[in-house]
């Protein structure tokens, strides 16, 4: 979207299949895609391909179907394209594509495959290939420049990491309100720090949980039923984000509870730059993305009793609109516009391969 406002962009969904339960509003079998215009400069290619698309003797011919749609609406184009920026585990860049060719690694999706479903060994595979026909490799966290030179890429790869939107207008804080909810925003699956969890809920601080659970470990569904339960826990669902961002305004605090994983250790959590955008104080574990950011604004636990007691420290302050503003600029810095902007700049400032 931030790309949008001064590009013409095509997202291309992932392949839809013809039967099942993804297969809801798919595309009609002739000419099986379909384009859906989202926003201003920004339409949706969705392309229907057979069921079972995964599978190792479907998946050549969805990526057929899904390629040869992707340059047809592009030859309708009158301007050519600046770029192809490739950011799934699963796909290769369509070939016959002008332009620049980028590959923006949003995780270290190799270690990542069994909780996203995936087979370590095939997706390290696709990983390699789309690495040697990249003009430019960007990567969300520092932490994945150490793994992608072992996977075989030529390009020095860049740090652009996710952003955050900041509404503007937002109305002045009300200080005679007393805030006190710590709140936990995002997907609730295995990246989550149970024994951190469990230990805050311990605490009996009122916990306000907003997201879908998508955990695929039984261990992991039993510790969450128990977590969720907790009489101090509220936990709400996905919701829309104009909802989203009413609740977050009335937490006291919001906290960045990851685990120490090798996938984590990858990641840049969007949730982070979320609380700071809504200007609300943040307690995260020692991630690199947050060591990256640099910011004092971020308070880190290096330990659980630490993050508990900065939980507690951070959800018994007042929050003053001075401190709020501080935390709105840092995540101005860190938007998507100026995501948009670097991604441009390497745009215009790279060649490509021959």
């Amino acid at each position: 979207m931030a790309l949008a406002k001064t590009h013409q962009v095509l997202w291309v969904d992932p392949p839809v299949p013809l039967i099942g339960p993804a297969a809801q509003g798919r595309p009609s079998i002739f000419p099986g895609f379909k384009v859906d215009p989202i926003g201003e400069g920004l339409v949706r290619l969705r392309v229907l391909v057979p069921p079972k698309f995964t599978k190792p003797l479907v998946r050549p011919v969805a990526s057929l179907l899904l390629h040869r749609a992707i340059r047809r609406i592009v030859d309708t184009q009158p301007t050519r394209p600046l770029a192809t920026i490739l950011m799934s585990p699963r796909e290769t860049f369509p070939h016959g594509m002008p332009g620049r060719k980028v590959l923006h690694v949003t995780d270290d999706w190799a270690a990542g495959a069994e909780l996203m479903g995936l087979q370590r060994e095939k997706i390290e595979g696709i990983l390699r290939a789309n690495l040697k026909r990249a003009d430019i490799v960007t990567v969300v966290s520092p932490h994945l420049i150490g793994i992608l030179p072992r996977l075989g890429t030529s390009a020095d790869p860049v740090v652009l990491p996710n952003g955050c939107h900041v509404p503007a207008g937002v109305e002045p804080v009300d200080e005679t309100v007393e805030r006190t909810t710590v709140g936990l925003i995002g997907q609730l699956n295995e990246r989550l720090d149970m024994d951190l969890l469990e230990r805050l809920a311990d605490t009996g601080l009122p916990i306000d949980v907003i997201g879908p659970r998508r955990e695929r470990n039984p261990e992991t569904t039993r510790r969450l039923d128990h977590f969720l339960a907790a009489p101090n826990v509220t936990w709400t669902d996905e919701i829309p984000e104009s909802d989203l961002w009413g609740r977050s305004l009335a937490m006291a605090v919001g906290i960045t509870p990851y685990a120490d994983t090798e996938f984590n250790r990858a990641s840049f959590p969007l949730k982070t730059l979320d609380y700071l955008a809504a200007g609300l104080p943040v307690v995260s574990t020692n991630l690199p993305a947050v060591r990256w950011i640099g910011s004092p604004l971020i308070n880190v636990g290096h330990s659980a009793q630490e993050f508990v007691d900065l939980v507690k420290r951070a959800q018994s302050a007042p929050l003053h609109a001075s401190e709020r503003g501080e935390r709105q600029a840092l995540a101005r810095r860190h938007s998507w516009d100026a995501r948009a902007a670097e991604m441009l700049r390497l745009l215009t400032a790279s060649t490509v391969k021959p």
